[in-house]
């Protein structure tokens, strides 16, 4: 359970309300303002993640859901500057479109070239991206004796699948396989990542279908779930299940109240299975730091999260 001054402010603090750049609420004197934008953006944990660790630095914050469709960012932009935004974490579809539209970029960003992190300094939009390192301390904390992993298999080639994969090769990953339902995109991952790694890391590109399926799976060592299958509940899952057995370890990027299908049916076929709530917290305590400059009170974070989300913590 929470403890007391963050469970009492977000009480009252948290609200499940969907906002678009137009129709938040006046700023409060006094507050930090900050939100969560992508489409869609109303399962977000985010909110209750944030405002709790916010509280336990005692500082008064705002922090919301903000809807923006696909192709909207660039117009919403200003209208959330205007709203009086302090920064903003970025969900589907919009890391790579943000890392266009940011004026100045920190290394992360530069590595991933994607953002998920926004701070708003003197009018100026500050990207970074906390994906890759959030994934990775999400990681050590569930599979401490199984780092790093060696072949590796992403199934979605944007946003977070893209960063990912930019960080799999300085973690001593031996080889990634890129499965993406636009094969275009994977190409183009696939020639972004080659000046990069050289020879040095094997990167192979298939079309996303069961024989292929069937034949990377079978020289994987960890599963990558990174497009936005599992988000509605109506998803299929994006591998058949039978292809599901151990010694396969399957992260999803994916996180809902409860397990994500991919999760709950890999575990019924004995596989080590994941989703991704520890990247959220991760990568959500990594933004908090950069906005507030001080260390993030993980405990707390946490704490709010899992509760949010029903889980244990």
């Amino acid at each position: 359970m929470l403890g007391g001054k963050a469970f009492r402010w977000l009480n009252g603090g948290v609200t499940n309300e969907v906002y678009t750049p137009t129709t938040l609420p006046p700023k409060k004197k006094g507050a930090m303002r900050y939100g969560v934008i992508g489409s869609p953006v109303a399962h977000s944990l985010s909110p209750v993640m944030q405002l709790a660790g916010w509280s336990e630095l005692g500082v008064q914050a705002e922090y919301f859901r903000i809807e923006i469709p696909a192709g909207g960012l660039e117009r919403a932009v200003p209208l959330l500057l205007q709203a009086g935004l302090d920064g903003w974490n970025c969900t589907l579809p919009h890391k790579g479109e943000m890392f266009r539209l940011s004026e100045v970029h920190s290394p992360s960003a530069l590595q991933a070239q994607s953002v998920n992190t926004v701070q708003v300094v003197q009018g100026k939009i500050h990207g970074s991206s906390t994906d890759a390192e959030g994934w990775s301390r999400a990681l050590r904390e569930i599979w401490p004796n199984s780092l790093p992993p060696k072949r590796t298999l992403l199934l979605g080639c944007g946003g977070v699948g893209r960063t990912i994969a930019r960080f799999l090769p300085s973690i001593g990953c031996s080889s990634l396989t890129l499965i993406n339902r636009d094969p275009q995109r994977a190409e183009k991952l696939h020639h972004e990542l080659t000046p990069l790694v050289g020879n040095r890391f094997p990167i192979h590109v298939l079309d996303w279908n069961m024989p292929n399926m069937t034949r990377a799976l079978s020289e994987t060592d960890l599963l990558i779930q990174a497009t936005s299958l599992g988000l509605k509940e109506e998803d299929p899952l994006p591998v058949p299940k039978e292809l599901l057995h151990p010694p396969l370890r399957v992260y999803d990027t994916i996180y809902r109240k409860g397990e994500t299908l991919l999760v709950r049916v890999a575990r019924e076929r004995g596989c080590e299975a994941e989703d991704g709530l520890g990247m959220l917290l991760h990568q959500g305590a990594l933004s908090l730091e950069i906005w507030s400059g001080k260390p993030a009170p993980l405990t707390t974070m946490r704490q709010a999260l899992y509760q949010a989300a029903g889980r244990e913590t």
